[in-house]
């Protein structure tokens, strides 16, 4: 049986070199690629990927890579008639290894070697958090208040409500009760390519808007807008769209974006 089996085996091997070699010599003649083989190959990477995807094998982290060049020192120019109040701060947040530093290139608000303030790294097992962004393991037993192991792959975490409560402070002490003009909302998020992408989320977030005290939600903030259909309506503040005049309302921390621009950058040109 082994014997015939064997036969026949050899038997097909040679067929199917045979028929090999006649495509080839075809294609050869005709001048037209065969591409039958490539679109197995192609439809088998498919059904690679699906079930990868189906089986829940994906990336729990993605590495963002941002401009080389700084945006921040060409961004809003200052004009001669501006008034001091009106003028950007240029504030940036420096992400760096074991720090995040709050400074700004105007020096109003302190300068990178004498930073207005400085964040060190936190979120290990066992520090305080009232959520799993607060911790490196992405897991935080509510309960407790507590970092706890997980699964996850730690990434760097700083303490975001005191880098909130730092710009909220000079949002509130700046611009409290009058119009802010636009270009004071922006800020300059400097990080390199090799910053987790859950860090700069986390980060832009202590950005935005005021966040709200443990264990209570966040309704957002009011953004800036300089819409022409919000310019015409007698309020210039809409709550259901979440936006306000910035020519007419009066500046409110609490219920206003902070730094809602946002600008990315690995350094100085």
């Amino acid at each position: 049986m082994e014997l015939s089996n064997n036969k026949v085996h050899s038997k097909l091997r040679t067929a199917v070199r045979r028929r090999e070699d006649q495509i080839e010599s075809d294609e050869m003649e005709s001048g037209e690629l065969n591409l039958v083989p490539y679109l197995d190959i192609v439809t088998n990477l498919m059904l690679v990927f699906l079930s990868a995807v189906s089986s829940g094998i994906i990336f729990s982290q993605i590495n963002t890579t941002l401009p080389d060049s700084a945006a921040a020192a060409a961004a809003s120019p200052t004009k001669p008639d501006d008034k001091p109040e009106d003028q950007p701060l240029k504030l940036v947040i420096s992400v760096t290894r074991d720090r995040a530093l709050l400074w700004s290139i105007t020096g109003l608000e302190g300068t990178l070697p004498l930073p207005k303030a400085t964040f060190p790294r936190t979120g290990r097992i066992g520090d305080r958090c009232d959520g799993g962004y607060m911790c490196e393991s992405s897991a935080c037993d509510i309960g407790a208040s507590k970092c706890i192991a997980s699964k996850e792959v730690d990434v760097p975490v700083f303490d975001y409500r005191e880098i909130n409560k730092a710009l909220f402070e000079i949002a509130n002490r700046r611009y409290l009760g009058r119009n802010r003009a636009p270009k004071t909302y922006q800020i300059t998020l400097m990080a390199d390519g090799g910053t987790p992408y859950s860090t700069i989320v986390s980060m832009m977030g202590a950005m935005r808007c005021k966040m709200p005290e443990v264990g209570k939600n966040s309704d957002g903030c009011l953004l800036p807008t300089d819409d022409e259909a919000l310019k015409k309506n007698p309020d210039p503040i809409a709550l259901k769209a979440k936006l306000f005049d910035t020519t007419r309302a009066k500046y409110d921390a609490n219920t206003m974006a902070l730094f809602p621009d946002i600008l990315f950058s690995t350094g100085f040109e």
